[in-house]
């Protein structure tokens, strides 16, 4: 197997500059009601560090980066994204969701467009790692090998046979990318079902695909060529209306005619056919925070002293500073202190607390909150998403 942490690589630093991106999107709905279409998770300090995970995920890439970043997010954001980046950051705002390849071409083309070398890595803005350490490491790997043109992704080291995440397989590994810490890539694969999961973890070959790709600017969008020529098209024209007088025109024109596609689907996985993507084997501690049971795990590893007044045998996390008063209970509490939260006899729960809504949750349960949005349509409560 091989190593989940690997060594900077010990060739001379790289010359071209590196410029983080961080796509700014989705709903969260399986984190609803803190999650809402106004206000997604990533503006959210879901762990209660008092950073959102927006602002987590700029402060990690902070030291990384030779060049300001790109934070590309939808237009309805745009203004809370701003103030929480604060100066040096660069938004750019998309007119409409569509999916992640366009809002990375776009930042590709801004990169590309002020240094042809530069080198972009992509990274969600709602997810936590625990080891920033490790985390640059893998960076630094992943750069060193996109350097060499390919397309690079980081794998992490599953920690059990999850269904909810699509996985890479690690291939044979090309003496191109001896020194850098990368192995070859022999596939992609969707999210599996449990015995596949199950068997994947045993193989020692498979790594969880976290959405991280470090890659050359021009070497993406060249792909892109060749693969949605239109996409990368429309992405330069935006690119190179910034900042003129028909930005916003350009924009408005050419943005809803982009291929709404993964950036999975658009590149990762016909490169990864040709022998052009290559994979950083990593564990720092990774976690999407898809939904409050994920939120629960992370806090509970996260957590220092107790919370509320319990009673033996209680195990209550709490958030956002509610009072609680526990017996024989196990739950992750959110909300204000404008009430007390008691709990009796409950075990593996969320009690989500917000001034309009009042959720309840079997984190069991916790992927099936996402249905409950088609229920307050035919209520009438869409409001309240």
């Amino acid at each position: 197997m091989v190593s989940a942490s690997p060594s900077v690589p010990s060739s001379a630093p790289p010359a071209s500059p590196f410029v983080p991106v961080v796509p700014a999107g989705g709903a969260g709905t399986r984190l609803w009601p803190l999650s809402r279409r106004s206000h997604p998770k990533f503006l959210l300090d879901l762990t209660g560090s008092g950073r959102s995970l927006l602002q987590q995920t700029l402060d990690r890439l902070a030291p990384l980066g030779d060049r300001a970043p790109l934070v590309v997010t939808g237009r309805a954001h745009e203004a809370e994204v701003r103030e929480q980046a604060g100066a040096g950051v660069r938004v750019l705002a998309e007119p409409s969701p569509r999916n992640s390849m366009p809002a990375i071409a776009l930042a590709a083309a801004v990169a590309a467009a002020d240094d042809e070398d530069a080198v972009i890595g992509s990274f969600a803005a709602d997810h936590l790692i625990a080891d920033e350490a490790a985390f640059a490491r893998a960076v630094a790997s992943a750069r060193a090998a996109a350097e060499r043109g390919y397309l690079v992704t980081i794998g992490i080291e599953p920690t059990h046979p999850a269904t909810g995440f699509g996985y890479i397989e690690e291939g044979a590994t090309p003496s191109s990318l001896a020194g850098t810490g990368a192995v070859g890539v022999e596939r992609f694969v969707e999210k599996p079902d449990r015995d596949r999961a199950e068997e994947f973890v045993r193989s020692g070959r498979f790594r969880w695909n976290a959405g991280m790709f470090v890659v050359r600017a021009r070497v993406l969008l060249e792909a892109l060529d060749a693969q949605i020529p239109p996409l990368a098209a429309g992405a330069r024209r935006i690119a190179a209306a910034l900042g003129t007088a028909e930005e916003a025109e350009v924009r408005e024109r050419v943005w809803p005619t982009l291929t709404a596609i993964a950036i999975d689907h658009a590149l990762a996985e016909p490169l990864s056919v040709a022998g052009r993507v290559a994979m950083v084997p990593a564990a720092f501690g990774w976690d999407d925070v898809g939904d409050f049971a994920a939120l629960a795990r992370q806090l509970r590893e996260r957590r220092e002293g107790a919370d509320g007044v319990h009673a033996e045998g209680s195990d209550v996390v709490v958030v956002g500073g509610a009072e609680t008063i526990a017996i024989d209970a196990q739950a992750t509490v959110y909300g204000s202190p404008t009430r007390p939260v008691a709990l009796v006899g409950v075990e593996g729960i969320s009690v989500v607390d917000t001034p309009d809504v009042l959720l309840v949750l079997a984190d069991e349960r916790a992927q099936d909150l996402s249905r409950l949005g088609s229920l307050l349509d035919a209520e009438g409560l869409d409001a309240l998403r």
